[in-house]
């Protein structure tokens, strides 16, 4: 099994921000994630396959207004990542997951005043959609609540702050 779990935020306006943190999220995120994916795939065909799972994000989905917008941009990369690299694995027996969560109490939320869940949840959640072969795992309520609204209007995720 292969988890790729690295991260970054830099934070990045995408119309204000150097465009060299942009690049630094999708580094990280989509190449890096890939970059380990193509290392690890011969091994896990000569034995029969594995899992490979990637720890993504609802704001795979979605963007806020909190400067989020080159995390989201690079999530959203990583995630259409996760499926095409599912597809092109599929053959070897390799199950590819898709794992999203609104926010974990790690490092890299520290900081920030928001819901969090434990790590160990995360984990828990993967290990078991990958005993039953899950492709995807919506592991919070967030999560959950963003993948429903995608087949609904945008609106009710994007809709403008009151009083505007």
């Amino acid at each position: 099994m292969l988890v790729n779990n690295a991260g970054i935020a830099t934070g990045a306006n995408l119309l204000t921000d150097d465009l060299d943190m942009l690049r630094q999220d999708l580094e990280t995120h989509l190449f890096g994630t890939l970059r380990v994916i193509r290392a690890f795939a011969p091994a896990l065909a000569s034995h029969g396959g594995g899992a490979i799972v990637n720890l993504l994000s609802v704001l795979s989905w979605v963007a806020t207004a909190e400067g989020s917008g080159s995390y989201s941009v690079a999530k959203a990369a990583e995630w259409n990542m996760t499926n095409s690299v599912r597809l092109e694995l599929a053959g070897q027996g390799t199950l590819v997951q898709g794992v999203h969560l609104g926010a974990a109490d790690t490092d890299m939320m520290a900081g920030r005043d928001a819901p969090k869940i434990d790590p160990a949840d995360v984990a828990r959640a993967s290990l078991d959609g990958v005993q039953v072969g899950a492709i995807e795992v919506l592991v919070d309520a967030p999560s959950r609540f963003v993948k429903a609204a995608l087949s609904g209007d945008p609106a009710q995720l994007y809709s403008p702050p009151s009083g505007n």
